[in-house]
């Protein structure tokens, strides 16, 4: 959609050799920090810990099936003081991204790489992070009721620079200042940085409500969110806008999905509804997806199997594209 999204993957030589560094570096991350204390000016302030997670799946796309490694991603966190924390996280995959080199088929690069200060109701973040934006966006995929995030959202944006918000309970506010060139990039060839901000409002008890602006070089983006929460029931919708200057065109989208907690910390029924136009100068390009999914918790979203299908309708002619998913996931 716009400049913010371009990923650079450029961080392997040879990706069986790094693939093995990083195993053997995770290894001693996993033995070595649950005992790995933090110190300042003789003092303990705090604990390294390491956690992360696998998910292992089985998709069915339209003719063709696979077995694959959708993510693993193993991260480093500690409090420093008080009010300082930081958080280092790598990701490898085997699919859904350029692999590094372009014939190793692993791909490996870094996700979170921030320093959180935090004093009362304010807070900052400086380093690699998720831009405050899409609600779906903002969520982990370790929480998300469905395999994948809606065609408008579709992954988690992350960028370099800074960030501020300011907590209340009925109000959230968030600002941030970044590179607009997305994660694992080094410069920022045009010199032109990218503004954006979210505010979320709570009305009611459950209720969220808010909206967001993304300010890039090439396009700016705007976004109404809300979620609800009451009993067994979850849901959420957005709708976003982004215009494209130099094309003059606009790419719209939006989804709304709703859970229900059919065996409570068991087992979740999840339904989503999404559309998604790329281009409002092309009249037969949008498409329309209905999801059906359950969730099968067997400790909570530590550990749990994600089972969903979604047929796609396509404004003209029809397109084998019909997803369908079962994922494992362990966390720790």
């Amino acid at each position: 959609m716009a400049s913010g999204e371009r990923m650079s993957n450029g961080l392997l030589s040879d990706g069986r050799t790094v693939g093995r560094s990083v195993g053997y570096a995770l290894a001693v991350l996993l033995s070595v920090c649950p005992t790995v204390r933090l110190s300042g000016q003789g003092q303990v302030q705090g604990r390294v810990g390491v956690s992360g997670y696998l998910q292992p799946r089985f998709q069915a796309l339209g003719d063709s099936a696979s077995f694959f490694l959708r993510r693993a991603r193993f991260a480093v966190e500690g409090q420093v003081t008080p009010w300082a924390t930081f958080r280092a996280q790598v990701e490898m995959r085997t699919i859904g991204a350029p692999a590094t080199p372009p014939t190793s088929p692993l791909t490996l690069s870094a996700t979170d790489l921030w320093i959180r200060l935090s004093h009362e109701r304010w807070g900052g973040t400086v380093g690699q992070f998720r831009v405050p934006f899409s609600l779906e966006s903002l969520l982990s995929s370790t929480t998300l009721e469905t395999t994948e995030r809606s065609r408008i959202v579709n992954a988690a944006r992350r960028d370099i620079g800074v960030q501020a918000d300011w907590h209340i309970p009925e109000l959230t506010l968030q600002a941030a200042v970044v590179n607009g060139e997305g994660p694992n990039r080094a410069t920022n060839p045009d010199n032109r940085m990218a503004y954006l901000a979210r505010a979320v409002a709570t009305p009611v008890h459950g209720l969220d409500v808010g909206g967001a602006f993304a300010g890039y070089s090439d396009s700016t983006i705007s976004n109404a969110q809300a979620m609800y929460r009451a009993g067994r029931w979850t849901a959420r919708a957005e709708y976003i806008r982004a215009h494209h200057k130099t094309a003059g065109l606009h790419t719209r989208g939006w989804y709304v999905l709703a859970a229900y907690n059919v065996v409570p910390q068991q087992v979740q029924a999840v339904g989503r509804v999404e559309q998604y136009d790329p281009s409002d100068q092309v009249a037969t390009d949008r498409s329309t997806g209905y999801l059906v999914g359950l969730q099968y918790f067997l400790r909570g979203d530590n550990f749990k199997v994600i089972a969903d299908y979604e047929i796609f309708r396509e404004q003209a002619m029809p397109v084998k594209n019909n997803r369908g998913v079962v994922q494992m996931q362990v966390r720790f």
